[in-house]
């Protein structure tokens, strides 16, 4: 499904707090009495080609892991989720189109706020040598922890497959590997930090070189760049 405008990336920020929306807001024909865990969930997912563990749900919810059980039972039922054959979650089409309309409404009805969240980012390329293909990388990390940082989330990006790590001060590690196997690794913090990218790149050379005996080339150019996504509060 094509990636829309408003699949912006979504902070645990967005999330609508619970003591703040109306205790019936929810509870109408329209949403099929749909709970405010259940719109928590929603919200998270959000982007149909967005897959979560369930380490990353609990983690981008706040959600006790009874409460997040329970949601995700109810909204597989109804077909609003699924969940994939590595165990992670994400929207399914009708799910996609009805979280779309709720976000309208909740945009409408001004329980939530549109405004700027602003990270600073931090990109560098790896070359391996010889190439390896994506799947064989992705297959490697995916759902992994490393460091301090969890996995979060995959999502496909056109041919791209971006993996997210977050760590408790929500700095986010993204690894994106292209369809011929290059590698691009971003860090992304609300605070500079000039040295947390290079210890990461460090963490992944170590792990290629070793599993699959490849030689890898950082690109010596850092990108470097703040910029604003759109935040729903």
């Amino acid at each position: 499904m094509k990636r829309e405008q408003w699949h912006k990336d979504f902070h645990v920020n967005a999330i609508p707090q619970l003591e703040d929306v109306p205790r019936d807001y929810f509870y109408n024909l329209d949403y099929n009495y749909l709970t405010l865990q259940e719109v928590q969930l929603l919200l998270t997912l959000t982007d149909s080609q967005t897959a979560y563990s369930f380490s990353g749900l609990r983690k981008s919810t706040s959600l006790h892991q009874y409460q997040l059980t329970k949601a995700i039972k109810r909204l597989v039922d109804r077909d609003l989720i699924i969940k994939n054959k590595i165990r992670t979650y994400e929207l399914t089409e009708e799910g996609s189109n009805f979280t779309r309309k709720l976000l309208h409404d909740l945009l409408q009805k001004k329980v939530i706020n549109i405004s700027d969240i602003y990270f600073h980012s931090q990109r560098k390329k790896l070359k391996l040598i010889p190439s390896l293909d994506q799947n064989t990388i992705i297959s490697n990390f995916e759902k992994r922890w490393f460091l301090k940082y969890r996995f979060v989330y995959r999502k496909v990006e056109n041919y791209d497959i971006v993996l997210c790590w977050e760590d408790n001060e929500k700095n986010q590690v993204h690894m994106s590997v292209d369809s011929k196997g290059n590698i691009s690794v971003e860090f992304r913090s609300l605070k500079p930090n000039n040295s947390e990218l290079n210890i990461v790149l460090s963490w992944i050379n170590k792990e290629l070189t070793e599993l699959y005996g490849v030689n890898t080339v950082t690109n010596t150019e850092q990108n470097n760049e703040d910029y604003n996504s759109v935040l729903y509060n």
